[in-house]
């Protein structure tokens, strides 16, 4: 398999992982987590980070509103689950899993992809009645990033469980169906303009782009039906399927066909 987009992926992944680390170093550039930060004295907000503050009625700072527009915008024009497959920590660290999970032959129930949207509303739902911003408090993006902050492995207890979970019972079950922000940014992806795109009579039906995408339901209707672009929004942008493609039936769109 061709390693075109692996390889920048995995790089940016780890770089995510060296950022936050960085002021364990004594580095001063980047401070805060994937929820809220500062970068070389920049705002940067999460958009659901954002949204729960303003459900919750907390304080709004006015820099990080137009921070929140700005990342929400850069994910729906790349495509809104690029997060999750070229930032997101724990994504990195679930995709290790499935490697496992797969050499043994295990967890092969799979949850409805809708799942996640579920959860979002369960979680903006819990934050209006409350005004606790309830997935900043227990999100396994959270917690690496305390673990790395407070150097303790205590907090990755949690990350552990749900790794067990995803080998033993259910693939992948936390990133494809259960993280809201995986929900949030499903359906900004729906209307991204960046796609997968699939030319039909290239195809030879070899099913390796199924085997290596983390959501194949997002592939069938092109391969099934013939659809020219994959456009459901839990597609992550990995683009694993246009590197496994050998006959290169599957291609990075700009825009709609």
């Amino acid at each position: 398999m061709s390693s075109k987009w692996w390889i920048p992926r995995r790089t940016a992944q780890l770089t995510i992982l060296a950022l936050i680390a960085s002021p364990l170093l004594g580095m001063t550039f980047f401070r805060g987590n994937l929820a809220a930060a500062d970068l070389f004295g920049l705002p940067l907000a999460d958009p659901l980070a954002f949204l729960q503050a303003l459900i919750g009625g907390m304080v709004i700072v006015l820099p990080y509103l137009g921070s929140a527009l700005l990342v929400a915008a850069f994910y729906f024009i790349l495509g809104g689950r690029t997060f999750c497959g070229w930032i997101c920590p724990v994504g990195l660290i679930t995709e290790l899993g499935e490697k496992l999970r797969r050499r043994m032959g295990s967890g092969e129930v799979t949850m409805p992809l809708t799942a996640s949207r579920w959860s979002l509303g369960l979680v903006l739902l819990t934050v209006a009645m409350t005004g606790i911003p309830l997935f900043e408090v227990l999100s396994p993006i959270g917690i690496i990033n305390r673990a790395i902050a407070f150097v303790s492995l205590m907090p990755l207890l949690v990350l552990a469980a749900i790794l067990l979970v995803e080998i033993t019972v259910s693939r992948r079950v936390w990133c494809r169906s259960l993280c809201p922000l995986g929900g949030f940014y499903s359906i900004l992806g729906r209307f991204s303009p960046v796609r997968v795109g699939f030319i039909e009579n290239r195809c030879t039906h070899c099913d390796d782009c199924l085997r290596v995408c983390p959501v194949e339901e997002v592939l069938t209707p092109s391969l099934k039906l013939g659809a020219r672009q994959v456009t459901a929004g839990d597609c992550s942008r990995c683009f694993a399927c246009v590197d496994s493609c050998h006959a290169k039936a599957l291609s990075i769109d700009l825009f709609y066909k």
